[in-house]
């Protein structure tokens, strides 16, 4: 676990300094309205690499922890995963419904 939670980290490590200018299906934050505009993009990618770099980081130093103490605790570590990535996908969400509101006035329609 502990070889996967680093190359992880690793990933998420590269999405935040190498984070890719236009939408793709291929490499960064893919989900929900992610792929609206570029700045629903770049929105999506930036909050989403600090999320997976504190999550991952976390459950690798629990991760080394339970190693050291002879503790398996891999339900453990993966419920924390599930939970962190659910808290993710709505807060990033939340995020970016923020930018339509921004864009759009009273109306509806883009200003």
């Amino acid at each position: 676990m502990i070889l996967i939670l680093s190359v992880l980290l690793v990933f998420a490590i590269i999405l935040k300094f190498f984070t890719p200018k236009e939408p793709n299906y291929l490499f960064g934050y893919q989900f929900g309205n992610a792929k609206k505009s570029t700045e629903h993009w770049k929105v999506a990618n930036k909050y989403a690499s600090n999320y997976m770099i504190a999550l991952y980081s976390t459950t690798l130093i629990l991760n080394l922890i339970f190693d050291y103490q002879k503790y398996d605790g891999y339900f453990l570590i993966l419920t924390i995963l599930l939970i962190g990535f659910i808290a993710m996908y709505f807060d990033i969400e939340k995020r970016l419904k923020g930018i339509d509101k921004t864009t759009t006035g009273n109306s509806g329609y883009p200003q």
